[in-house]
């Protein structure tokens, strides 16, 4: 039962909603000062004694025992680690608004990896919603204007990173069933090493962090703290307190703020054929997560 009143937006979702889409133009910022592999490495590193001691004092801690440990570290790979390396570079790549409504198809694709892996039953909205939502997408990106929004290249990097992490949702399914969310969640994390650590483990070390300045430490405590570890507790408080069904509502938010945001901050603004693509993208990845067997999605689109 839901312990905050249904009519109420939940104030820890809220939270995860401002995080994760001013997160976008955060990373823009950051990759000002940081090179994309040293923040990526930094940031998993930093964000596991958090995680962990979140997940203690709690006590949702999970160890999996083992074969079991397999299907955790590829899906660690996958989430944490193959995701993030796309996610960063391709954010590097294109604009705070564009990435976040790329990255927004993501529900689309968890849905038709469901449909062929047979966790779901395929129906016409979901490919009506998609093709919808992607035809925004084309919107947002064609009517911009020029290299300063976009490449062909960190265009195709953050979609690639929303069918990667979406694939990595699927797998997660029913590694969640009868398991804390969170103590599951920090029993892939060892999986990125796999991938974080050969792509960005030596520039780590040899980085000079003496050319770092004030803001740029606040960026990358920003990405670790807040839109990291802060925003995927509040998910997950959100998730308790109203349900993942409502929860997973955030995907729809984000865009939005993070648009505004790049606006406010950094002056990119969209203008009114770029809007209604967004308003595509959201009306598409709506329709496409109709269901007609409820199933409720408990992992977010971590950012």
């Amino acid at each position: 039962m839901s312990r905050w009143p249904n009519w109420l937006p939940h104030p820890a979702l809220v939270f995860v909603v401002l995080a994760w889409g001013l997160n976008f133009v955060v990373v823009k910022f950051a990759l000002e000062a940081w090179p994309v592999q040293v923040v990526m490495v930094l940031r998993y590193l930093l964000m596991v004694p958090v995680m962990g001691a979140y997940a203690i004092a709690v006590k949702q801690t999970y160890k999996p025992v083992g074969k079991e440990w397999i299907r955790f570290l590829f899906a660690g790979f996958l989430s944490t680690g193959l995701y993030m390396v796309l996610f960063l570079e391709g954010m590097s790549r294109v604009g705070a608004a564009q990435g976040a409504v790329c990255l927004a198809t993501a529900p689309i694709w968890v849905s038709i990896i469901s449909v062929v892996v047979g966790q779901e039953i395929g129906r016409w909205q979901l490919f009506v919603g998609g093709g919808i939502a992607y035809a925004g997408v084309a919107g947002v990106i064609w009517m911009g204007t020029g290299e300063r929004y976009w490449t062909p290249l960190g265009l195709g990097l953050v979609l690639a990173s929303a069918l990667v992490w979406a694939t990595s949702v699927v797998l997660m399914k029913p590694l969640l069933k009868d398991r804390p969310a969170i103590g599951v969640y920090l029993a892939t994390y060892a999986g990125a090493a796999f991938v974080l650590l050969p792509y960005g483990g030596m520039a780590t070390l040899q980085f000079d962090y003496s050319t770092i300045g004030f803001w740029g430490w606040m960026g990358l405590a920003y990405l670790t703290l807040i839109a990291g570890a802060g925003a995927f507790t509040a998910y997950y408080v959100g998730v308790r307190e109203v349900g993942s069904a409502k929860a997973s509502m955030v995907a729809y938010f984000v865009p939005v703020v993070a648009a505004i945001s790049a606006w406010v901050l950094r002056g990119d603004s969209l203008n009114a054929l770029q809007i209604a693509g967004v308003v595509l993208v959201l009306f598409g990845v709506g329709l496409a997560s109709l269901k007609g067997k409820k199933v409720e999605p408990t992992e977010p689109i971590g950012v």
